[in-house]
């Protein structure tokens, strides 16, 4: 049988860094691009994503939701025509206002103002702020808080979470570029192959299926990403040597192409 040698890692790996653990680690930026394409694509990630389409926005908060949010970003109202031609093309061209039309979507979705304000322990008036733009991040843990409730909403909106709010167990197959690394030893690039979760001896705990929801619901595709790799290096039964997942130590993704997730 021919021995396929892989070739050594490429140096120039563009990274990001995500905290997991209580620690930071680096993945790759085109790892992170595939979760958002992936998001976009496949069936189990839909509507997993704190961004809607701009007809969904129309729909939430009508056409006055839509000028105020241009408003508020300094800009013209924009005119019925204008909002008719922005979601017949499905996007808002000004990145401006599109943030503050989601913000101020969300916020509808979590029951308005004085809801999302008791839910955070902040007041109406500092959500209200927040919905305009006055302020882009809310203080002490009210930003945090602020993001479990919209990931729980996102969550139980795309069918991952039972009747009872506990979250469905995840069966995943990813296919991409893995690079393995192993402390002081080189890295090395693999061949393109589809790590199948689903079939793995250890397969997705349940916890975390709800942490790599989350992580979805909240677009942190870096964090998507770090917990693939952790699952990849201390459970894939492929993966027999590592006992810790570090920057140093285990899989990494170079490139995602496709993630396919079941939810049950």
């Amino acid at each position: 049988m021919a021995l396929h040698l892989p070739k050594k890692r490429s140096k120039s790996v563009p990274q990001t860094a995500v905290g997991l653990d209580g620690m930071h680690v680096k993945v790759a930026a085109a790892a992170t691009a595939g979760v958002a394409k992936s998001q976009q694509t496949s069936r189990g990630l839909a509507g997993l994503t704190t961004t809607v389409s701009v007809g969904q926005l129309r729909t939430e908060i009508g056409r006055e939701g839509l000028r105020q949010a241009a408003i508020d970003a300094g800009r013209r109202a924009p005119s019925d025509r204008t909002l008719r031609r922005w979601v017949q093309q499905g996007r808002i061209p000004h990145a401006d206002v599109n943030e503050l039309a989601q913000r101020r979507a969300a916020i509808e979705r979590l029951g308005g103002v004085a809801a999302v304000a008791q839910q955070i322990g902040r007041t109406p008036s500092a959500v209200s702020r927040y919905r305009s733009g006055k302020t882009n991040e809310l203080r002490n843990d009210a930003a945090s808080k602020l993001r479990a409730v919209k990931a729980q909403d996102t969550m139980q909106r795309a069918g991952v979470l039972r009747p009872d709010g506990t979250p469905k167990r995840a069966t995943i197959r990813v296919k991409g570029r893995v690079g393995v690394r192993n402390g002081s030893e080189a890295g090395y690039d693999f061949r393109t192959r589809t790590l199948d979760f689903a079939n793995s001896d250890v397969p997705f705990t349940v916890e975390e299926s709800q942490a790599l929801a989350a992580a979805l619901a909240n677009d942190d595709h870096g964090r998507v990403v770090a917990i693939l790799e952790r699952h990849a290096t201390l459970e894939y039964p492929e993966n027999k040597g590592f006992d810790v997942y570090s920057d140093e130590f285990g899989f990494h993704f170079e490139a995602i192409e496709d993630i396919q997730i079941d939810w049950a």
